[in-house]
């Protein structure tokens, strides 16, 4: 395991933080950003409370309080009378103010996004489909199965559904093997909506939701992971500037590599 030098490393030695409502947040905020931008590498033993409150301009109540908030996130893991360190496999945290995609989330940690894509094809609009996407029931829709990956690890399976005329309106009328194609280039859809159809995403909405799959649903997302193990789901309309919705993703997150956070204000 890679350990520091008993000295303060390069990295925490910023200006200090200004006060502002939630201090400890805001650290943890900064040394989170050290470990997504790799400057804290995975084993890393971070200096201790004394040293990094010092270097980062607080007290050190506020920065216990910040590594409990890392800890909590699964992003650093402390021993006492040891130290803390940089959890081995950072956790693949999303916030929920912000309209990121599974790829650009993966990118931003620093690791090396990856697509497997399972099926892609046509089906026709079934009620729920139709209703989130406002087209008629039974309309053709491009339905894709996709397993995302971190570093090779898979830690998203992925339902994609768009209205075929989609596609219809490049200029080169994609069909549905080139739109495979660039997906596995590890193109994130979004790029791809705005680069092929000139389609931006303007915001949002989504729920989520812990879920359980038994075997055989684990199967058909094509994730091989234990029967009812516990998956975040987050399902997702994506509206373009006109507010109409054009874009239906079902995710399933592993629980175990992906957080999500919630601002929240009075």
């Amino acid at each position: 395991m890679e350990q520091t030098d008993s000295r303060l490393s390069a990295p925490f030695q910023t200006e200090p933080i200004p006060p502002q409502d939630s201090l400890p947040e805001i650290t943890a905020n900064r040394i989170r950003q050290m470990i997504y931008d790799r400057k804290l590498l995975p084993g890393a033993r971070l200096p201790n409370e004394v040293e990094l409150a010092e270097a980062m301009g607080v007290s050190r109540g506020t920065m216990r309080t910040a590594l409990n908030i890392l800890q909590e996130q699964g992003l650093i893991w402390r021993r006492q009378g040891v130290g803390s360190f940089v959890s081995e496999q950072p956790v693949l945290e999303q916030r929920l103010d912000i309209n990121s995609g599974v790829t650009e989330l993966i990118v931003s940690m620093g690791l090396t996004p990856g697509t497997r894509v399972l099926e892609i094809k046509l089906v026709p609009a079934e009620e729920h489909h139709a209703e989130k996407l406002n087209v008629p029931l039974g309309s053709p829709l491009v339905f894709i199965r996709r397993i995302r990956t971190a570093n090779g690890r898979p830690v998203v399976a992925s339902i994609d559904i768009f209205p075929y005329d989609i596609l219809l309106q490049s200029d080169r009328h994609l069909e549905l093997d080139t739109l495979k194609a660039l997906l596995e280039k590890r193109l994130s859809i979004y790029r791809i909506f705005e680069s092929e159809f000139n389609l931006t995403v303007d915001y949002g909405i989504s729920h989520i939701k812990p879920v359980k799959l038994d075997a055989a649903q684990m199967k058909q997302i094509g994730l091989d992971l234990p029967a009812d193990s516990v998956m975040l789901y987050l399902e997702q309309v994506d509206y373009d500037r006109n507010r109409r919705p054009f874009y239906l993703s079902l995710e399933y997150h592993v629980a175990d590599f992906c957080a999500f956070t919630i601002f929240r204000r009075r």
